[in-house]
């Protein structure tokens, strides 16, 4: 089986065709942005779905590490995660409205929300040309959280997203960024 074969463990690129220190200094880079962003906002504005900083880290990943993944990166992660934010709202309320007019499939009607939430956001991510993976994650972050979604949570995906898209451009533009990918 070809994915069970022996593989290397460390990616040939590094010191050949990308130098080592490239690997540490965009992990770096992530990791502060990620820092300042969220120490920042919630000075402001504490969180109330923490779940979405998962799906803000694997935004961040493709930020500084997949680089070249896409063409359009930036326009990817924004028209990506307004996907998944509207889809997943969506359908916290129709999860929520659904288990109301039948509380004994309270569960089965979660899981079908939590497997819409995907489903739905990738086909429309796909068929509106803002494929971004992470976005899937935002969508069923919204339905998994069980309180009422919030404008705050809202708005922190869409204000995060335009964050790297502008950071992305902004170190692709100065030469600061290597796709590690």
């Amino acid at each position: 089986m070809k994915f069970l074969e022996a593989r290397q463990l460390f990616d040939f690129k590094i010191g050949t065709r990308v130098p080592v220190s490239a690997y540490i200094k965009q992990s770096l880079m992530a990791t502060f942005f990620l820092l300042i962003f969220f120490m920042v906002w919630n000075h402001f504005i504490p969180l109330s779905n923490q779940i979405i900083f998962s799906a803000v880290a694997s935004s961040t990943f493709l930020t500084f590490i997949s680089t070249g993944i896409y063409n359009s990166l930036s326009s990817k992660i924004i028209g990506g995660q307004l996907i998944g934010v509207l889809v997943g709202v969506v359908l916290w309320f129709a999860w929520h409205s659904a288990s109301i007019s039948f509380p004994q499939f309270h569960d089965e009607i979660f899981i079908l929300a939590l497997a819409l939430s995907t489903g739905i956001a990738l086909l429309l991510m796909s068929v509106l040309d803002f494929e971004h993976p992470p976005a899937a994650g935002t969508a069923m972050a919204f339905v998994f959280n069980s309180n009422q979604p919030a404008a705050t949570d809202v708005l922190f995906i869409i204000v995060c997203a335009i964050s790297l898209g502008i950071t992305h451009n902004w170190l692709k533009e100065h030469f600061l960024l290597k796709d590690l990918n």
